[in-house]
């Protein structure tokens, strides 16, 4: 077993684990019908994408542990995830913000692993590449949106993304 590519998976897994479950409390919170279903959407985007990386893990490590055993049967401290994925909701700003961080990463993470050597890697990204690149599309334009509306609108905008800025580094930490 590869410790290291173990943690990988992990990592992966468990952040796109609780990302879906935040995109999950906007259920029926959303600021129209419309986003709160494609809000909802993206959570399940986030299930998916956990998923397959949480299998990739049990596979990896080797003891028969499986995406559920890996997502649901593991204490607070065994869980590997970035940062930013448990940042709360907040506002509908602090949402998008920390989205818009993630999304940014997650696409260029993901056309890069398109390369992996790994075939399980690169379909891992061949999925989820296509996801990411709608989830961007969709936190661009509300960042636009919120950015440019009101002056309270472009506020909150502006202090999400100085608050969840701090939290990008953590993204980029590499497994030994």
């Amino acid at each position: 077993m590869s410790n290291s590519l173990f943690t990988y998976a992990l990592r992966m897994g468990d952040t796109h684990n609780v990302l879906a479950h935040r995109m999950a409390e906007w259920c029926s919170n959303g600021p129209t019908l419309e986003e709160d279903i494609a809000m909802t959407n993206i959570g399940l985007d986030h299930i998916g994408a956990a998923r397959a990386w949480l299998t990739y893990a049990g596979e990896v490590e080797g003891k028969g542990r499986d995406e559920d055993a890996l997502a649901f049967h593991r204490n607070e401290r065994e869980y590997f995830n970035m940062l930013i994925a448990e940042l709360p909701n907040g506002n509908f700003a602090d949402t998008i913000a920390r989205n818009l961080m993630f999304d940014l990463f997650a696409v260029n993470f993901y056309e890069q692993l398109l390369k992996s050597a790994d075939e399980t890697l690169a379909g891992i990204a061949a999925k989820v590449i296509k996801e990411a690149k709608y989830h961007l599309r969709h936190t661009v334009s509300w960042t636009v949106r919120l950015g440019n509306g009101t002056e309270e609108s472009h506020q909150k905008m502006q202090a999400a993304v100085n608050e969840v800025w701090r939290f990008t580094g953590n993204m980029f930490e590499v497994d030994n």
